[in-house]
């Protein structure tokens, strides 16, 4: 009878050392949750800082066939982010995987592989830039108004070499995130954007020229890139630059996920600066900056969904590292119902409110398109519904084929733009990109719910109920 009563004790204990055990992973994760949506949640408040900022100022110091050449040019060197052949994020969710596991030189080997590489492909890729920039008639291809061939390939030079820069900065973030300070590297990511704007902007505004600007961006980024790695040694010491670890074996077990998160920035350029690229040859500067400002207006959706579905990544990525497919679930559901939600809130304001908002910030220096800003608005609507899921994939580096329908979609909608634009104007750039996103919905809820081994019956009944933090706290305590 005492040896029952004891092991009956022992196991009440170690049951209550479980559940505390459990109840401080919960609260860990919960304080980096927080701090990761704060640090997140900044992004889209800098960004409303800088385009509210930066466009009427531009557009006062410049003009707006100016200001559309340089969104033009800068336009250019976006699809040099192929360079970095996704290899940043691809190591980033393999590392926090691996830390999660406890395997800290597996995660350190990815880190210097991924750099080892990137590192070699965006020197090729600089100099074979640098070497036909300049036989490339801009001035012709994009009507420019202000600036000679010459002038627009220095820019497009200065602003491509700052994509190559701050793709070194990528890899740097991954090591932030594995080793659970992604909301420090967030907030430095974000206050680095935030320092070279504002410097840049008043380069462009004392000079007047765009060149200035674009060489300003380029100083501060390669600053404020090599601090970024200085404070990662500082507060990660077993992560390292370098080519010690450096493993071909890691790179080709990372390539295909590699090659996914390329195609995501791909179908990104096609679907942002393609379309400016698009329209400035078929319409001309002007027009572009018309598009670009309801666009941005219209996005302030994606900025949220941003946050929450960054925010989320790493905790998902070191949940399927420890195999806990319960925790995912309710990740995915929460940040899947916030987004929605806030999505629709901000749609519906912005429909009726945003052309007062418009006039008030651009202030008649071009004229709001209604049709145009509405369809747009249901586009960022229809993002909502599957750019938080996509995040469910990518944590996990099983994301290679639904982001290369991403991109053959993006590359599609260009297409399709180039034949509805000039029967429908800018309206047609936006119901061009309205289709892509009805196309992704269903594809990424799909990938998703079968990775997470969750129906969409599951699924919708669960956005519907919230759990409680001794539920949460006990499937933590189960990882």
């Amino acid at each position: 009878m005492k040896s029952l009563n004891k092991a009956g004790t022992s196991f009440q204990t170690r049951s209550t050392q479980r559940h505390i055990a459990g109840e401080q992973k919960a609260n860990a994760m919960k304080r980096r949750l927080a701090r990761g949506l704060g640090s997140t949640a900044l992004g889209p408040v800098v960004t409303a800082v800088i385009q509210l900022g930066t466009v009427p100022l531009l557009l006062h110091a410049w003009g707006a066939a100016k200001y559309g050449d340089w969104l033009m040019l800068s336009a250019v060197p976006s699809y040099l982010t192929f360079a970095n052949l996704g290899f940043g994020d691809a190591s980033g969710s393999d590392m926090t995987a691996r830390v999660a596991r406890g395997d800290r030189k597996g995660a350190l080997e990815t880190f210097q592989s991924s750099w080892a590489l990137l590192l070699l492909v965006s020197m090729a890729v600089l100099l074979a830039a640098s070497a036909v920039v300049w036989w490339i008639p801009w001035r012709q291809w994009m009507h420019l108004s202000s600036l000679s061939n010459r002038q627009a390939a220095w820019i497009i030079l200065a602003m491509g070499t700052w994509v190559i820069v701050g793709q070194q900065g990528g890899i740097i973030e991954s090591g932030y995130r594995c080793d659970g300070n992604f909301a420090t590297g967030t907030f430095l990511g974000t206050m680095l954007r935030l320092a070279e704007t504002v410097l840049a902007t008043l380069a462009g505004i004392w000079t007047g020229s765009l060149l200035s600007a674009a060489l300003t961006y380029l100083a501060a980024r390669s600053l404020g890139t090599f601090a970024y790695g200085l404070l990662l040694r500082r507060r990660s010491p077993w992560l390292s630059l370098g080519l010690k670890y450096a493993r071909r074996e890691r790179i080709r077990q990372l390539a295909a996920p590699a090659v996914g998160f390329m195609a995501l920035p791909l179908g990104n350029a096609a679907g942002l600066q393609g379309f400016i690229l698009l329209i400035g040859f078929l319409s001309g500067p002007i027009a572009v900056t018309a598009f670009s400002t309801l666009r941005t207006l219209a996005r302030v959706n994606f900025q949220l969904n941003a946050v929450l579905a960054w925010a989320i990544w790493p905790e998902l990525s070191a949940a399927f590292g420890a195999g806990d497919l319960a925790l995912a679930r309710i990740l995915h559901r929460r940040a899947y119902q916030a987004g929605v939600a806030s999505s629709l809130l901000i749609s519906v304001f912005l429909w009726f409110a945003g052309p007062w908002i418009y006039t008030a910030w651009i202030r008649h220096a071009v004229s709001f398109d209604a049709t145009c800003f509405h369809l747009l608005l249901l586009v960022a609507f229809a993002n909502s519904l599957w750019f938080t899921s996509s995040v469910v994939p990518m944590s996990t580096n099983a994301h290679h084929l639904l982001t290369m329908a991403f991109a053959a979609a993006s590359l599609g909608s260009v297409a399709a733009g180039w034949v509805l634009i000039p029967a429908m104007g800018n309206a047609g750039a936006a119901c061009a990109l309205l289709l892509v996103e009805i196309l992704m919905i269903s594809l990424v809820l799909r990938t998703s719910l079968c990775q997470l081994h969750e129906t969409f019956a599951e699924f919708a009944g669960g956005l519907i109920r919230l759990p409680s933090v001794r539920t949460l706290a006990s499937l933590v305590g189960q990882a």
